[in-house]
């Protein structure tokens, strides 16, 4: 606006030049029709006025001349201006970077391997004696990237993320023109947020060209393309820059590296593509930041971290040699600790059976307070004392449980994912 609002001045600052220019020139045809008119009625003076038009013409001439100068060099300041706007809308659209590449035809080569992913979870009625409830009846929706042509489809876990708490749960890929598939739930890694799915095509697909992300610069131009608020708008392409990268997020249960952009991420654009203008996926996005003071800062894991994971789901079902203490907890803060009187820690909510917590003796609404003489105070803090280790190792782990603390040798299994 502010552009268009500067170019405007100068155009209308050369009109009303060219217009002095005009009248100028008006005033002297008429002085000088009206000393040609004197002239025939008084003859005697025809010298005289001869040598006043003389005069006349050759001090208007000098000054039209300036002003023809000047408007000559508005006229061109105002051509640079435009071509300068050129350039900057060609700097928006991301075609400056390659003549050849359009933003539409990004869109168009990428959308067809962008996918809607429907979860239903159905609704089951429970009876407790005179009491009965439902558990259930819940939807959502996401995004995923056809990965090759057998089907295999990756989005986030988050998405899928029903498919592990509940039973009869059904997971549907709607392709980009509108064809429907049943999906398998290959394998799902909850720690990176990164999942698998499988349908059978029984056409061709087209799967998407998967590009590096090592080689990413903040300031490059990138696209989100998405199913933001659901199949509704299935398909949305947003276009931004990479604002940062190798970013660490203070949430359970993300990637430990991120790209951070710009282009805008919404609900329902999890497990979508973040793609550069190659048209190749360079990241998976995953998440933004809500906050009414904040805009335009969403996230995607990079594609080179989420490969060997995705890799390891399609092979095997889950991250191979990956360790884990077999726990699942929440974080008792400070209020919590104060209020109900125990230590700050991790409270155990479930145990895996057969797993290294298992073993141990850790038990359900046991306290975790230490990992080898180290605190933690949330899941996150678990997941980077596993990544320090590998599968076998023991970890030596304190424990809270009525009244008294307790230490266990905790041996860690390989985390299968379910």
């Amino acid at each position: 606006m502010d552009y268009e609002y500067n170019n405007n001045n100068k155009k209308s600052g050369g009109t009303a030049i060219v217009c002095v220019v005009l009248t100028m020139v008006i005033i002297l045809g008429l002085t000088v029709g009206a000393f040609g008119i004197y002239r025939n009625a008084n003859t005697d003076y025809s010298e005289q006025i001869a040598q006043m038009q003389t005069e006349l013409e050759a001090k208007y001439s000098s000054q039209i001349s300036e002003l023809e100068t000047t408007v000559s060099k508005l006229e061109q300041t105002i051509k640079n201006q435009q071509s300068v706007s050129n350039i900057s809308s060609s700097v928006i659209a991301g075609s400056i970077i390659d003549s050849s590449v359009s933003i539409q035809n990004i869109a168009d080569s990428v959308k067809p391997s962008i996918v809607a992913i429907l979860v239903n979870v159905p609704s089951t009625r429970y009876q407790n004696g005179f009491f009965s409830y439902n558990v259930g009846g819940i939807s959502t929706s996401g995004t995923g990237i056809i990965l090759n042509d057998d089907g295999y489809i990756v989005t986030n876990y988050h998405v899928v993320s029903y498919f592990d708490q509940y039973e009869n749960v059904t997971i549907d890929v709607v392709l980009s023109d509108g064809t429907e598939y049943s999906a398998e739930f290959i394998g799902g890694d909850e720690n990176n947020d990164l999942a698998v799915v499988k349908i059978i095509p029984d056409k061709d697909i087209k799967p998407a060209i998967l590009g590096s992300s090592e080689a990413l610069r903040v300031g490059e131009v990138v696209l989100a393309v998405g199913n933001p608020l659901g199949i509704e708008f299935a398909g949305s392409v947003t276009m931004g820059i990479v604002s940062a990268l190798d970013r660490t997020i203070s949430e359970e249960n993300t990637a430990e590296t991120m790209i951070q952009t710009d282009a805008a991420i919404n609900p329902g654009n999890s497990g979508g593509a973040l793609v550069n203008t190659n048209g190749e996926v360079i990241g998976i996005t995953t998440l933004k930041v809500s906050d009414t003071d904040v805009e335009g800062l969403g996230f995607a894991i990079p594609i080179d971290y989420a490969e060997p994971i995705i890799s390891d789901l399609i092979e095997y079902g889950y991250v191979k040699d990956r360790p884990a203490t077999g726990i699942t907890g929440s974080t008792v803060s400070k209020t919590i600790s104060r209020y109900y009187g125990v230590p700050q820690g991790i409270i155990v909510t479930e145990v895996e059976e057969n797993s290294g917590a298992y073993l141990a003796g850790i038990e359900k609404n046991d306290i975790i307070t230490e990992i080898d003489g180290v605190p933690v105070e949330s899941m996150a803090d678990i997941q980077d004392v596993n990544s320090t280790h590998k599968v076998g190792d023991i970890i030596v782990v304190t424990f809270y449980r009525n009244g008294n603390y307790y230490t266990a040798n905790l041996i860690l299994m390989e985390d299968r994912g379910r």
